[in-house]
């Protein structure tokens, strides 16, 4: 599936120290000859003879025994033939269902299109040189709210921004970061989760090549666990409370994905909250990725 390792996410344990702790982070066989015996062999006793057996003599015609003979009474011919009747069986049932199964394949099709998807996006949107349209806001955020899957609880979109300076979605350095990865755009918008209420800040940075994007996410790790940089945070309403918000991001090709959540009263989003590794799923892995990305890596 288009997607890296899984996503990375942190989040500030004590805003007021600048600190930040990433939370997602023969045996040997002697051969021994075997050892022939020869047993000498002892010649013929002179007073030892092969007897033969005498031809009985029979006067008249002999009798022989009426009736056909049992099958029994061959045991081991019945048993030969029972055991290649049952292989032959096997191994007609073997081809039948072979037949059967790739008849159904065939017929069904492929269940979806992440295999080809993935083999595809490799190519269509490794970089800028071959994926040259810019993204839009209609093609990221389309309408007022987003389903991660067929039948989700879907996010509302409060707010989207789209801009040519990516820094403005940054904070600390990793707004030059992002400059000096060919950062072209940023296409971000403010969600609200349907559950908590929790607000999300989601988007995707387009960078100048896969190469830059995996630098970009590589030193996001280091600057967010030194508190030295992180993604800003859209007001969606409420308290907006960046300093202790979690953050997560991935890569897709020449794309750095990534969410900001935070929680509707500002207080702390901890390792284990409940609901911010779903809310990264959700968002990150499978709308950014799956539905954003995936569908351009197809149609580029």
């Amino acid at each position: 599936m288009l997607r890296d390792p899984r996503p990375r996410s942190a989040h500030r344990a004590n805003p007021g120290s600048g600190l930040a702790i990433l939370s997602r982070p023969a045996l040997t066989r002697t051969h021994v000859p075997a050892q022939h015996r020869r047993t000498p062999v002892r010649p013929q006793d002179e007073t030892t003879r092969r007897l033969r057996p005498r031809t009985a003599t029979t006067w008249g015609t002999p009798r022989r025994p009426t009736g056909p003979l049992h099958p029994l009474a061959q045991p081991q011919q019945a048993l030969q033939l029972l055991l290649s009747g049952l292989g032959a069986l096997i191994i007609t049932s073997i081809v039948v269902l072979t037949g059967f199964f790739v008849v159904a394949e065939e017929s069904r099709g492929p269940i979806d299109g992440t295999a080809a998807r993935t083999d595809l996006s490799a190519q269509s949107i490794r970089s800028r040189v071959v994926d040259t349209e810019p993204l839009t806001r209609r093609e990221v955020f389309p309408g007022t709210e987003i389903r991660p899957a067929a039948g989700a609880e879907p996010y509302r979109v409060a707010v989207t921004h789209v801009d040519t300076d990516c820094a403005t979605a940054a904070t600390g350095e990793l707004g030059a970061v992002l400059d000096e990865h060919g950062c072209s755009q940023v296409v971000r918008a403010g969600l609200i989760a349907p559950y908590g209420d929790y607000r999300v800040t989601a988007g995707v940075f387009n960078v100048a090549d896969a190469d830059a994007a995996a630098a970009v996410s590589e030193e996001t790790g280091l600057l967010v666990e030194a508190g030295r940089g992180s993604f800003a945070v859209l007001s969606t309403g409420g308290t907006v409370a960046a300093p202790l918000a979690q953050v997560g991001w991935h890569t897709a090709g020449h794309y750095v994905l990534y969410c900001a959540i935070s929680r509707p009263d500002g207080s702390l989003v901890t390792d284990d909250d409940p609901y911010a590794e779903q809310i990264t799923e959700d968002v990150v892995e499978h709308y950014l990725t799956q539905d954003v990305i995936a569908r351009r890596s197809i149609n580029p």
